[in-house]
């Protein structure tokens, strides 16, 4: 099982063991204290959010990607509320009925009891809110909004960081073959593509600037396993994986390429009526000069020595050494490396 998986399905049961117990909590208190209240209400919430993540992360995103937000609210908490309720009469039959399910159908106003409607109640307010908060961290930035909320940045404050700047290779000359318009369209799909592997690897998406996204790790979450690195070859993977959809669109598949360094980095909140956390420090003008070096030494990704010396590898991922550079706008050289990923077999 690769470590890309394993992070999936642990957050997956973390996520749904929460859900659970909270669920088990609100059964408890609205039924009594009873095993079987207890295990309606841990079964409900376990595979409730085990169903609802399956919506987000695999319907979702392919049907109701290009709703605008309003109808995007209201079609989330429908999708919620009827997932819960199905789930609902599924444990409440199972463990209240002994599977006996023609009672809901018999006694139908059992439907309309106080402690269903409480229920129901309940399923449509948290559907509200967190589809409301997804929309919202989708829009500012998934991990950005609780953030905001607690103003953790409020002050700025210093931290050791890990950048990636990723840039789509010959840009220009794309936009020119198949116009603007579809060259945005396409953007649209390659940063859509880019999501998964960058919050698989532990990174947040700082901005986008033009056909360039910069992400960022705390250097700690980019170190561990290799993440910083893993991330690039995983987007590398989707999108080769997808390149029958890209060449049926646009006729070409996006390459690209990136540069990697770690330092310090200032932090803080910025804006009043579009407040956003803001990065600064010449680690990132550092980056973004590695970056621009993978054309002239013709490398896909380049590494600082700095940041290359702190890595623990993993054995399919080879680093090779490309030289001192002297980039542009700094003083002093900078020894580069080079990362590639070795097929196996």
């Amino acid at each position: 099982m690769n470590i890309s998986l394993k992070r999936q399905l642990k957050d997956l049961l973390i996520g749904s063991a929460v859900s659970g117990l909270l669920t088990a909590l609100f059964m408890l208190i609205i039924i009594g204290y009873d095993f079987s209240a207890f295990l309606a209400g841990l079964c409900i919430g376990f595979f409730t959010y085990i169903a609802i993540h399956s919506y987000k992360t695999k319907i979702e995103p392919r049907i109701f990607r290009n709703a605008n937000l309003i109808l995007l609210l209201i079609i989330n908490t429908l999708v919620q509320v009827f997932i819960i309720m199905v789930i609902t009469l599924v444990f409440v039959g199972l463990i209240f009925l002994e599977g006996d399910y023609s009672y809901f159908f018999t006694e139908h106003t059992v439907l309309f009891r106080r402690i269903y409607l409480i229920g129901l109640i309940y399923g449509l307010v948290l559907s509200m809110i967190f589809s409301f908060l997804s929309i919202v961290s989708t829009i500012i930035g998934k991990n950005i909004l609780p953030k905001l909320f607690i103003g953790r940045y409020r002050k700025p404050v210093e931290e050791e960081r890990i950048f990636m700047f990723l840039d789509i290779s010959s840009s220009t000359t794309i936009a020119e073959k198949i116009g603007h318009l579809h060259y945005l369209s396409l953007l649209n799909d390659f940063f859509y593509d880019v999501v998964d592997p960058i919050y698989l690897t532990r990174g947040e998406i700082y901005k986008y600037v033009g056909d360039e996204v910069i992400i960022t790790w705390k250097m700690k979450n980019g170190l561990k396993d290799g993440n910083c690195v893993r991330c690039f070859f995983y987007i590398d993977e989707i999108i080769k994986n997808r390149s029958d959809y890209y060449h049926t669109k646009y006729g070409l598949v996006p390459e690209f390429k990136a540069g990697l360094h770690g330092g310090k980095a200032v932090i803080g909140e910025i804006g009043l009526t579009k407040r956003e956390i803001a990065f600064v420090g010449d680690v990132l003008n550092t980056t973004a000069r590695i970056e621009s070096e993978c054309k002239n030494l013709n490398k896909r990704l380049l590494v600082s020595e700095d940041l290359a010396g702190q890595m623990i590898l993993p054995g399919y991922i080879v680093k090779r050494e490309v030289g001192a550079v002297k980039l542009r706008g700094k003083e002093k050289e900078i020894r580069l490396f080079s990362l590639s990923w070795l097929t196996p077999g």
